[in-house]
């Protein structure tokens, strides 16, 4: 345990450093190089400030003399003068005008100079007022487009914050999972546990997740306390009882521990990974049959028997149910299907044969295309399409036809001579005006072409639906890819008739993507469950840029399942012999 700053502070100390230097005009490698720094103290499991204090600090990845110095500063007076003397030129909540989409650290400075905006409120009394369109060079449009992006940028944060506006950010799950395997690990490591896990929305797989819930079995309670609250990723303990451990870890998340005997962990562990709506659900349903759930065994309201768990199946047997994968526990219908045997089999990662969206350095990806494809070979795919950015999105340095031509000659070559069948595809933007932003003759060429919106995400319904139908209807287009726009935490999903374009891509064909990104996951569970009902057809993706994010597969099918979809409802659990020519 440490009673220093936490690695989130120390993290902000750095982030609000670049913050500054970008103000300052500074280079951007110096800028990337306190922001790098950041992520990595954000996420390390261990303290950051006790890393410091021995000596080891440098030890991490791209922690040079001058980050190591400036921590060090902070830690022994509370500040860093560097920092001082940019708060005395610039006011702090200027930080967060400039991360505004459109504006940026020049725009910020200008804004600053010529209205005297100082923070995210002035700026938006400013648009309302309408004096940015008074700033030279902005205008009416720019003033409106600011006024958007405050709006998106508020619905983004409601949302994190969850139903009533939780004051916990909700995180997303890649940010949080591998904490909790950590500490999972270090628990089911521990002499008297007999048996743990995580439990409550994350291994529920939802998007998005609080805290970290785990549930341990042991007879001797006492003894697992005191051994998991020395567990080195805890920066505190907040709370312990008999049974029962509050913490925090280095990164901020909050941790809870509850510890039952062994006869009665299936009904703690089922308790504490069902929603609300599912644990009402399955009361009431005991109830109707002369039972009654609790988290520490079923008992018979008839005599006052008591039946404890010791596993999850035991409990749902015990009600006269077919055990309920935890992604199912949300209370949409799964008690009955439970009952009535129609539980779905859900689809798993080892059924996925293919990977049919995933970019290299030809365009915004961070590794070659023989690097991707032998990493899809390691982790057990038989074929990879390479799809990366169309010349539309400049930004990522998209492809034009003559390169699209290049790329297919270097698929094909690395095909010839690799195990994984290796696919020649293309991302390709749906335009403003629907069309698709490649020529046919291209596109024909392909082996696979998905498509996708990556611009007017502000368009009216009617205006994004009669792009996403043009795309549907083209007979080039294979998949429709991230449908709906969202970012999580950033950008809410743009407008759309769910049930129109899941209905027209069964009549054409054409598959829609679950996009396995962390900050995408998109289809969501809900839309997902939707679009196979009306019989389209889904792919799951892991939308990779680099060879570990082949692991964002592992979340596609997470939502998938979320979304009670079946192996036989994904289309790439299929060889692909049998998609090509379908």
């Amino acid at each position: 345990m440490t009673s220093g700053p936490s690695n989130g502070e120390l993290a902000d100390v750095l982030c609000t450093i670049a913050g500054y230097l970008s103000l300052e005009g500074e280079s951007t490698y110096r800028i990337l190089a306190y922001e790098k720094a950041a992520e990595v103290f954000r996420r390390h499991p261990l303290s950051i400030a006790d890393l410091a204090a021995s000596g080891h600090l440098r030890d991490l990845p791209g922690v040079g003399a001058a980050i190591e110095g400036k921590v060090l500063e902070f830690l022994e007076t509370g500040d860093v003068a560097a920092l001082a003397r940019l708060r005395e030129r610039y006011p702090e909540g200027l930080l967060e005008v400039m991360r505004v989409p459109g504006i940026g650290p020049k725009t910020a400075r200008r804004l600053h100079d010529a209205l005297g905006i100082a923070d995210l409120a002035e700026l938006e009394q400013a648009c309302l007022e309408g004096r940015i369109s008074e700033v030279p060079g902005m205008g009416e449009k720019t003033q409106a487009k600011l006024m958007r992006a405050i709006e998106d940028r508020n619905a983004a944060r409601a949302a994190a914050a969850g139903p009533g506006g939780g004051e916990r950010t909700r995180l997303l799950l890649a940010e949080v999972g591998p904490q909790a395997a950590s500490l999972l690990e270090v628990l089911r490591g521990l002499p008297s546990v007999t048996a743990a896990d995580v439990a409550g929305s994350l291994r529920r797989r939802r998007s998005t997740v609080r805290d970290i819930d785990l549930v341990a079995a042991s007879l001797d309670a006492t003894a697992v306390m005191e051994d998991f609250a020395r567990a080195s990723q805890l920066a505190r303990i907040e709370q312990r009882g008999d049974t029962k451990l509050a913490a925090v870890t280095h990164t901020g998340l909050n941790v809870d521990l509850r510890i039952v005997p062994p006869a009665s962990y299936g009904n703690l562990l089922q308790h504490l990974t069902g929603s609300a709506g599912h644990n009402v659900a399955l009361r009431g349903y005991a109830q109707r049959h002369g039972l009654k759930v609790s988290e520490y065994h079923v008992e018979h309201l008839k005599d006052g028997t008591v039946i404890p768990c010791a596993t999850e199946a035991d409990v749902y047997a015990t009600l006269g149910l077919d055990y309920i994968p935890p992604e199912l526990r949300e209370d949409h219908g799964e008690i009955e299907a439970a009952e009535t045997h129609t539980l779905p089999t859900l689809v798993e990662r080892s059924h996925l044969r293919g990977d049919l969206h995933v970019h290299s350095d030809w365009t915004d990806g961070k590794a070659t295309l023989e690097e991707m494809a032998r990493a899809a070979q390691d982790v057990g795919l038989e074929y990879l399409c390479f799809c990366d950015h169309s010349q539309a999105l400049a930004m990522t340095g998209g492809l034009d036809p003559a390169r699209v031509l290049e790329q297919i000659a270097a698929i094909r070559e690395l095909d010839s001579r690799l195990r994984i069948k290796v696919l020649a595809g293309i991302e390709v933007d749906i335009l403003l005006d629907g069309r698709i932003d490649l020529p046919d003759d291209i596109l024909a060429r392909l082996d696979f072409v998905t498509a996708s919106i990556h611009s007017g995400f502000r368009q009216t319904r009617e205006e994004i639906m009669r792009r996403l139908l043009a795309a549907l209807h083209n007979p080039h287009v294979d998949s429709i890819a991230h449908l709906s726009g969202r970012l999580i935490n950033r950008r809410p999903a743009y407008e759309l008739d769910m049930d129109t374009v899941a209905r027209v891509a069964a009549a054409t064909g054409t598959f829609l993507e679950i996009n396995g990104s962390p900050d995408r996951l998109d289809l969501d569970a809900e839309a997902a469950r939707r679009a196979v009902e009306l019989g389209a057809t889904l792919v799951i993706c892991s939308d990779a840029h680099r060879p570990r994010e082949f692991a964002n597969l592992d979340a596609g099918v997470a939502e998938a399942r979320r979304g009670w979809v079946t192996a036989d409802d994904v289309a790439n659990t299929r060889p692909w012999e049998e998609l090509r020519g379908r």
